[in-house]
């Protein structure tokens, strides 16, 4: 009988963060820790674009810690992202960036959450709180799609969600994260895959008292794109004859 698959997958990309990769590395293990200390089984992956020799560096001994290293040439993270999730077989997949942080609590909670949840294993999990640290520093906490406030008419004008979120595998494999193509006007991967996720009928749901810590530096991918005003690339929910026919139907 084959063994069961694992209940998470803790996934972290870096490519030219140096010894900023490896307090990300940390932060991951003590999440992965904590929720293994809750019966949770995780695989670790770390996959490195294009890394420069510091940011290799840091994962020297990742091996040790129980991590499988996986290095690609994409220069592109939804593409990164997409080969990631072909590398793990858990059900439940979560992402960090080589410069970010999860408190501890991020994967336990967020599994309880979408693996207790109504919606089955249509649920995505958003931090409570993203915390902005280095060139940017502010607070932002996320919306809750079930939130009966919410309204997702936002959805037309901004992201209210990141990729640094807990989802399904599924989603991943059903809607791939587009390619980025900055040079074409377009960029915003996490937005789009929101958008695909939403129309799929997948639910966005905020974990409480969960932080992310988000590095927003200087020539970030995100910084480049608000320099060159590129958009999304196309989706109904950005039509607004879409809206109109589900204003009919309420």
């Amino acid at each position: 009988m084959p063994d069961a698959a694992p209940t998470v997958a803790a996934i972290l990309t870096a490519h030219a963060e140096g010894v900023m990769a490896g307090l990300s590395f940390r932060s991951l293990l003590d999440a992965v820790a904590v929720a293994r200390n809750e019966g949770l089984d995780v695989e670790v992956l770390v996959v490195l674009d294009n890394p420069t020799d510091a940011t290799r560096d840091a994962f020297a001994e990742a091996a040790q810690h129980g991590a499988t290293v996986a290095e690609v040439s994409y220069a592109d993270q939804g593409k990164v992202r997409n080969h990631a999730v072909g590398l793990v077989s858990a059900d439940l997949v979560a992402f960090l960036d080589g410069d970010d942080l999860w408190s501890e609590n991020w994967l336990v909670d967020a599994h309880r959450m979408c693996a207790g949840s109504a919606d089955g294993d249509r649920v995505i999990g958003h931090p409570e709180l993203n915390w902005f640290f280095e060139n940017q520093q502010n607070l932002y906490f996320l919306p809750d799609q079930t939130d009966p406030a919410f309204d997702p008419a936002l959805l037309r004008i901004a992201n209210p969600w990141d990729a640094l979120c807990l989802a399904p595998r599924a989603a991943y494999v059903e809607h791939p994260f587009a390619a980025r193509a900055v040079a074409d006007g377009y960029a915003y991967e996490d937005w789009h895959w929101m958008l695909e996720t939403y129309l799929a009928g997948y639910v966005h749901r905020v974990v409480p008292e969960t932080i992310h810590f988000k590095r927003r530096r200087e020539g970030s991918q995100y910084v480049q794109a608000r320099a060159r005003s590129v958009l999304t690339r196309p989706s109904e929910l950005l039509d607004f004859a879409w809206w109109q026919e589900r204003d009919r139907h309420l």
